[in-house]
């Protein structure tokens, strides 16, 4: 029927990318597949990116050349994982003002850190990715609360899952931005497999932790150190993640559980469980 349509409204058609009705489709190199709902990058293009970065990970320095070659999978790999893109801003910026195809390039230090979080990720990554969710979900819908208190701990809330912990004397010296981040990081950290493939939309009390969430780039090294977990842990478990501001006073659960007001957090939410979740000890350390 579309033949015979074509031929009607002489509609030019390349046959060679013409294919009969297929549940399996390659896309500009990406195939999808309609019946395992799920994206895969090519076995090549995953083999390629896995030996560039394994070499480059211990350079100082590239070539424009080489660093936009990387660029170039790095931006075809976020077809598949789009939490990725928080992890190509700064080196397509160190790529800016330079037009020599051989110029070195000295890699800093966050373009380094960005380029290991990429290792870390794909040495495990087996180039599959399942479709996420049409809608954003509010955090408050999955039953997700976070908090900090400045001075005395931290908590999260996922269904009757929860943790509260006081603040160690290395945290301390963090400024509260920080510290309300971080028990966002751990929150996903522990429970993202139970959240994956899903588009979750924060809510914070902290208008600052909200815009670093959504620009997903802070000068902060603390900060971005952060952020570098948290999209680790999203793309992991294919997440994707925003934020939005919500009222200090619409976040009680969490906020009695961060200054370790346990019974007051019982009574707003009878529904937690009674013994908090086990927060690994390699995680508490920012």
């Amino acid at each position: 029927m579309f033949k015979i349509l074509k031929s009607c409204v002489k509609y030019p058609i390349k046959h060679s990318k013409t294919v009969l009705p297929t549940t399996k489709l390659t896309i500009y190199g990406i195939e999808v597949d309609s019946i395992a709902m799920e994206s895969r990058l090519p076995e090549d293009k995953l083999y390629r990116l896995r030996s560039l970065l394994q070499d480059v990970v211990h350079r100082k320095k590239l070539t424009l050349q080489e660093l936009q070659s990387i660029i170039g999978l790095l931006n075809f790999a976020c077809l598949v994982v789009p939490p990725g893109r928080a992890f190509l801003r700064r080196l397509i910026d160190l790529t800016c003002n330079v037009h020599k195809p051989f110029h070195f390039i000295r890699l800093n230090k966050e373009a380094k850190a960005d380029l290991r979080a990429w290792q870390i990720f794909i040495e495990n990554f087996n180039g599959k990715s399942v479709f996420l969710d049409d809608e954003w979900i509010p955090s408050d819908v999955l039953s997700i609360y976070t908090d900090a208190s400045g001075s005395l701990g931290y908590a999260a809330v996922f269904g009757a899952n929860w943790f509260a912990l006081p603040w160690l004397e290395e945290h301390q010296q963090f400024q509260i931005t920080v510290k309300e981040l971080f028990p966002i990081v751990l929150l996903l950290e522990l429970w993202g497999e139970q959240l994956q493939n899903k588009k979750i939309l924060f809510f914070s009390d902290n208008i600052a932790v909200v815009q670093i969430i959504n620009k997903q780039s802070s000068k902060e090294k603390t900060l971005m150190k952060l952020l570098r977990r948290l999209v680790l842990v999203s793309l992991r478990y294919n997440i994707l993640f925003k934020a939005k501001h919500i009222p200090g006073k619409l976040n009680i659960i969490a906020d009695h559980l961060s200054r370790l007001k346990f019974q007051e957090a019982r009574k707003a939410a009878p529904w937690l469980n009674l013994q908090p979740s086990v927060v690994p000890q390699h995680l508490i350390h920012i």
